[in-house]
């Protein structure tokens, strides 16, 4: 059974990069922000049995420096249910299983992928994987088949409702493992939460450790 999971991200330089944050604490702050973060979701990722990706906003950072510790994959053009969904089902012509993430959630645990994992590995029937986050929306979502279009489209994404709307498209196709809820990060409030779900976790990873370091110096 092969599964695979991507970490969505966005390259320095190139594009725009959590500027409700960067009104607070500065673009350079925000922008080294995304890059912790990144490596630390990477290095949980990294901790499963899973195919790691990154998958990249902008097509010409496929090669970039930043990137080259997992295998780099472009997003694609559109929105981002478009996105999603060209990388959900790219992966699952090489995969049994895809799981997708943000990198804004780097309290996850490896606990919380391999539950999902373990699910989507039953090949005997369609399944889902769902993770809400507090803003309304989600920090993963995965599946063991490939889904229409429409789907993944004709949510509106940065909703209060975002999660909900695309649990319930998703929860008419399939089962649903619903995982733990996360609070991602787009405001200073946002940081102080991470700083203290990382100060909890009972093993962090080294990244984890350097990114709580870094919030401490931040505030």
């Amino acid at each position: 059974m092969s599964g695979a999971i991507a970490i969505f991200v966005k390259t320095v330089g190139l594009s725009p990069l959590k500027t409700r944050l960067a009104k607070t604490i500065g673009t350079d702050n925000a922008e080294a922000f995304h890059l912790a973060a990144s490596s630390a979701v990477s290095s949980i990722v990294q901790q499963t049995y899973l195919d790691c990706y990154y998958a990249v906003a902008e097509q010409s950072a496929v090669n970039h420096p930043d990137w080259q510790d997992l295998t780099c994959i472009w997003q694609g053009e559109g929105g981002l249910g478009e996105r999603m969904r060209l990388v959900h089902q790219s992966l699952l012509k090489k995969h049994d299983f895809v799981l997708l993430v943000g990198a804004d959630i780097p309290q996850m645990t490896v606990d919380e992928i391999f539950k999902a994992s373990v699910y989507l590995e039953d090949a005997s029937q369609k399944r889902s994987a769902f993770a809400p986050s507090e803003d309304g929306g989600f920090w993963l979502f995965g599946s063991n088949f490939v889904i229409a279009e429409n789907i993944w489209t004709d949510v509106l994404y940065s909703q209060a409702n975002t999660g909900d709307s695309f649990l319930q498209a998703i929860k008419a196709l399939a089962p649903v493992k619903i995982l733990d809820t996360c609070r991602d990060v787009d405001e200073l409030a946002d940081l102080h939460a991470l700083q203290v779900s990382l100060a909890g976790l009972a093993q962090p990873t080294e990244e984890q450790q350097q990114l709580s370091k870094f919030l401490t110096n931040i505030f």
